[in-house]
């Protein structure tokens, strides 16, 4: 979906989607999708079952943001921890885009801070990195960026769901032929009795 903001703001350009979604950002972006991935690994390997959905969101987005923060490293993506009074850890593209990490849907207790971040009224255009979860909680579903041009109205999304399939498949490669080697039962056994 693209549709332009272009009357906006008069202090920071306009938002350009194209511009966003230029092939130069593609290695941050899949980066980005790998953390998210990489988090939700962590996050699987723990049972789960005890905590309600709020405390799951807030256990996953953590490992989101730990995980962006050990693996985008680059000289056009800073990450900024928590800031001062809030529990926001934020990355910041090209000095251009403020990047918030949230489990979709986003949905935030109405605040004059989300509302600036919603409205757009900051000096940098605000865009929230979302991942969702199936209904169970046992794998990604997608993973996108969302612009808000005003609280629950996304006026723009990219999909970068595609980057996770491209992480995974590099991870995964071909085994080799390779000869199985096998302990005997009596050899343990002789080391134990040893």
């Amino acid at each position: 979906m693209r549709i332009e903001q272009l009357q906006l703001f008069t202090n920071k350009g306009s938002f350009d989607s194209f511009s966003f979604e230029s092939d130069s950002n593609n290695e941050i972006f899949k980066n980005l999708a790998s953390s998210i991935s990489d988090a939700f690994d962590v996050f699987s390997s723990h049972d789960i079952s005890y905590f309600d959905k709020t405390c799951r969101s807030n256990m996953l987005n953590n490992l989101v943001v730990k995980k962006v923060q050990e693996k985008c490293v680059d000289a056009r993506f800073n990450f900024v921890e928590s800031l001062t009074n809030t529990r926001r850890s934020i990355g910041i593209l090209d000095d251009t885009y403020i990047i918030l990490f949230k489990k979709s849907p986003v949905a935030n207790v109405r605040t004059n801070q989300d509302d600036l971040i919603k409205n757009q009224e900051l000096n940098k255009h605000v865009i929230f990195l979302t991942y969702q979860v199936d209904e169970f909680w046992s794998e990604l579903s997608k993973v996108e960026f969302q612009y808000f041009s005003s609280p629950g109205n996304v006026s723009y999304s990219y999909d970068i769901s595609h980057l996770l399939e491209e992480s995974i498949s590099k991870l995964i490669t071909p085994m080799e032929d390779t000869p199985a080697v096998g302990l005997k039962k009596s050899a343990i056994t002789k080391k134990k009795a040893q």
